[in-house]
C-alpha cells in the first residue's frame, strides 16, 4: 500500500486506557478539514428533478481480496544529543531526569537540531518524544519535513513524554527534528516502535441493547443488524441538500446503486418557516419505505439574534445556560417560571424550545415507524460550535437533550450518535448507542483505521461509523487495514455536485464511486437484510 504520514491533529493530547502500552500521552489524530460545507446542504435551489431520467446501469461485484502489510518488529531509541546539531542548539545536563548523556537546548529554528532513524519497512509505528520545559510551549515533531504531531509542555519543568499513535511511515531513513512554534522545548529523546494494533485489529460488538431501554420495536431491530454486520461489512451512507434526493440519485445515475443511509439535517427546524424541514421529513419517510436506513444530524442554529451554528457567528453563551436544576422533563411553561424567579437563565430556556421544535420533526418519523440514526451536537470538540465552547456544557447539554427527547417526549425511535471525537468529551456509554468520527482526508489510501481504534478504545461495545468524510477511502485501503467502519457517511454539497446540480468529481470520480458501491464489502439499500 502506497500511503504516506498523516498530517492530522486533534485537539489535545489525551490520556487511553486499556491500549496495551506504556507510553504516557497520545496524541490523537483527526484531519483539520470540517464540515464547512453544510450551509450547502441547505440550498433548496437543487431539486431532484435536476438529475434527468436515464436508463440505470449497473457493473459487477467486485470481490475486494485483503493484502495486510506485514508486521515487522522495530524499537529504536534515539538520545537527543546525538543527533546532528546546528546554530545556537547545545548539548546539556543541567536539568535532572534526563537519560542517556544529557539532552539538547536552545533550539530556535527547525533546523537546530535533527535525529535520523532507518526504518525496515512501510507500516504503522509509534513516535515518542520525550522534552521538557520551565513554560507553557507548543512545538511541532517534524518527520522528514512533514508535521508528526504537536509536542506540548505543562511547563512544569520535569521530562514528559508525548506519543503519536498508529502513524503510518515509509520504509528508509526518517530524519526527525523539532520546530518550535511557540517557546522551546528541551529535548531529551526519540522512540520510534512498529505498531501492531491495527494489523491485528478486528472491530466486533458483543452487545446489541440500546441506551435508552424504552427503545420501540424497529430502533432495536435496527441497532440490532448495525451489530451484527460491524466488523464484517461498511454499510455506505450518503447526506443529501436538506429538502431533495439530489445527491443519493446521483449516486445512482453513477453506480447502479443507492446508498444504504440517507442523511439529512435538521439545520431549518427553528426557522419561522418550516416547509423545508417538512418537505425532508417526508422524503425520509420515503426513503425508509423504500427500504433505506434513515440518518439526521442538526446544525443547531444558536436561539439569539445572531443565530448561526458556528461559535464565530453567534453570540450565544452555552455557559450561561447551563444549570445544575432539573429542567429536562419540566413543561416550557414552568420552565418560564423557573427563568422568571431566578433559577435559571433565559438562554436555557431558549434551548429547550428549541430541542422541542426538532423534537416534534423526529415524532413525526417515530409516528411512521422510522428509526432514526441521530447525531446531534458533532464535532464539539474541536471548538467549531457554539456547544463545544467548553466539553462540561457540551455534557451538560447533551444530556439535557437526550432526557428531553427520549423521556418527555418519549421518541423511542433515535440511535444516539456521538461525535463529539474526543476521549475527554465522550458523554458514556449510558448516553450513546454509537460513536463516531468525521475524516477528511486529500488521500484516499488513508482507511483511517488509527481513529477507528481511538474511538474503540473509548467504548469497545459500541459500532463505530465515520460520520463524514469528502474523499471515500479506496476500498482496498480499508479492506487492507481491518478497517471496517460501521456505516462511511459521504458529505454531499460541493463533494458531490456541482453548482448546477451536475455531478463533480473533484473529490471522488466517477469510478471511484463505481468502484465503492459494487464490491464483496460495502452494503447498499438493496443489500439491507433488516
Amino acid at each position: 500500500m502506497n500511503k504516506r504520514i498523516f498530517l492530522s491533529a486533534l485537539a489535545a493530547v489525551l490520556m487511553l486506557s486499556g491500549c496495551g502500552t506504556d507510553i504516557e500521552k497520545i496524541d490523537v489524530k483527526r484531519t483539520t478539514q470540517t464540515d464547512s460545507s453544510s450551509e450547502e446542504l441547505s440550498d433548496s435551489s437543487i431539486a431532484e428533478e435536476d438529475v434527468p431520467e436515464e436508463p440505470v446501469v449497473s457493473y459487477d461485484e467486485v470481490t475486494v481480496t485483503p493484502e495486510p502489510t506485514e508486521f515487522v518488529k522495530y524499537t529504536q531509541t534515539l538520545q537527543a544529543e546525538e543527533g546532528t546539531l546546528s546554530g545556537g542548539a547545545t548539548a546539556s545536563s543541567e536539568r535532572e531526569g534526563f537519560t542517556g548523556e544529557g539532552y539538547v537546548t536552545e533550539l530556535v529554528k527547525a533546523e537546530d537540531w535533527s535525529v535520523v532513524f532507518e526504518l525496515p519497512a512501510s507500516q504503522y509505528y509509534n513516535v515518542a518524544i520525550t522534552s521538557a520545559s520551565d513554560v507553557s510551549c507548543v512545538n511541532e515533531l517534524m518527520g522528514n519535513g512533514a508535521k508528526l504531531m504537536e509536542v506540548s509542555s505543562s511547563g512544569s519543568g520535569g521530562f514528559e513524554t508525548t506519543i503519536i499513535k498508529n502513524v503510518w511511515l515509509e520504509k528508509g531513513q526518517l530524519k526527525v527534528n523539532l520546530n518550535p512554534v511557540d517557546g522551546s522545548l528541551d529535548i531529551d529523546r526519540v522512540t520510534i516502535a512498529a505498531s501492531s494494533e491495527i494489523s491485528s485489529f478486528a472491530p466486533t460488538v458483543s452487545e446489541t441493547a440500546l441506551s435508552n431501554a424504552s427503545s420501540g420495536e424497529n430502533t432495536k431491530a435496527l441497532y440490532s443488524y448495525l451489530s451484527s454486520v460491524y466488523g464484517k461489512k461498511i454499510i455506505l451512507g450518503q447526506y443529501d441538500t436538506v429538502g431533495t434526493t439530489a445527491e443519493t440519485d446521483m449516486t445512482f445515475k453513477l453506480t447502479g446503486k443507492y446508498p444504504a443511509v440517507r442523511f439529512g439535517d435538521l439545520m431549518n427546524v427553528t426557522d419561522a418557516d418550516s416547509s423545508l424541514t417538512d418537505k425532508d421529513i417526508d422524503l425520509a419517510i420515503q426513503w425508509h419505505n423504500d427500504g433505506g436506513i434513515v440518518g439526521y444530524m442538526w446544525h443547531w442554529k444558536a436561539p439569539s439574534e445572531k443565530s448561526g451554528f458556528y461559535a464565530e457567528d453567534t453570540d450565544f453563551n452555552i455557559i450561561k445556560a447551563k444549570t445544575t436544576e432539573k429542567t429536562a422533563e419540566q413543561p416550557i411553561e414552568s420552565l418560564e417560571k423557573m427563568r422568571d424567579d431566578g433559577k435559571i437563565a433565559a438562554e436555557t430556556v431558549e434551548l429547550i424550545k428549541d430541542i422541542d421544535k426538532a423534537a416534534a420533526e423526529l415524532k413525526k418519523l417515530k409516528d411512521t415507524g422510522v428509526p432514526v440514526l441521530w447525531r446531534p451536537l458533532h464535532e464539539a470538540s474541536n471548538g467549531l460550535f457554539w456547544w463545544g465552547r467548553d466539553k462540561d456544557s457540551y455534557i451538560w447539554l447533551w444530556k439535557v437533550l437526550y432526557k428531553r427527547l427520549n423521556v418527555y417526549h418519549g421518541l423511542d425511535n433515535l440511535i444516539w450518535v456521538w461525535s463529539a471525537q474526543n476521549a475527554d468529551w465522550y458523554v458514556g456509554d449510558a448516553l450513546c448507542d454509537i460513536t463516531s468520527a468525521d475524516a477528511y482526508s486529500d488521500d484516499k489510501t488513508e482507511s483511517h483505521a488509527d481513529i477507528l481504534l481511538y474511538l474503540t478504545n473509548i467504548s469497545p461495545d459500541k459500532p463505530v461509523i465515520m460520520s463524514e468524510c469528502g474523499s471515500f477511502p479506496s476500498i482496498q485501503s480499508l479492506a487492507d487495514d481491518n478497517a471496517f467502519w460501521g456505516i462511511i457517511g459521504h458529505w454531499g454539497g460541493s463533494y458531490m455536485l456541482t453548482e448546477n446540480g451536475e455531478f463533480s468529481d473533484k473529490y471522488n470520480t466517477a469510478e471511484e464511486l463505481i468502484e465503492m458501491y459494487n464490491n464483496s464489502i460495502t452494503v447498499t439499500r438493496d443489500k439491507l437484510a433488516i
